[in-house]
């Protein structure tokens, strides 16, 4: 039986309890991240589009039905979604993290339409993939440190 621990005993394990972090994890963190980026291009590329507005490209040559506000944006030229990336940071020799999101930096329109401004309602594309993943997030670490969660040696 899997016996439960707080952030505060895991974040400990990592920074004390290990010499470097295991490969294991460095691994699950990146399957869970490459999920995450998966789920948000599956996401973008299968939105509902709003076929009562349309507006056309700067170049007023091309017709784009935007997404419902709500909903992941609707690709005009796909360039958010080819933008998105993760990669496998660490902090010294005890704590590894992930980070998913959008290369574009100028404008940032991934961040302009997650939280939307005061022209557009939000169409939040991270937030939902992660919210969605949680469960398959949480089993990976499991998986990936199982005699933390297995109460191993106690």
């Amino acid at each position: 039986m899997a016996r439960k621990i707080t952030i505060e005993q895991f974040s400990d394990y990592l920074r004390g309890a290990v010499e470097g972090v295991p490969d294991a994890m460095t691994k699950a963190i990146s399957v869970c991240c490459q999920k995450i980026s998966d789920d948000i291009k599956a996401d973008m590329a299968h939105t509902i589009r709003d076929q009562n507005r349309t507006y056309y490209t700067h170049n007023k040559t091309k017709a784009h039905h935007p997404s419902a506000p709500g909903n992941p944006p609707a690709p005009d030229t796909g360039n958010l979604r080819k933008s998105i990336r993760f990669e496998i940071r660490d902090r010294g020799k005890s704590s590894v993290y992930g980070l998913v999101g959008s290369t574009q930096k100028e404008p940032p329109y991934g961040s302009y339409l997650e939280y939307g401004t005061s022209k557009i309602a939000p169409r939040p594309w991270l937030r939902p993939a992660l919210e969605k993943n949680k469960e398959f997030i949480e089993t990976a670490l499991k998986e990936a440190l199982p005699e933390i969660f297995s109460g191993g040696g106690e």
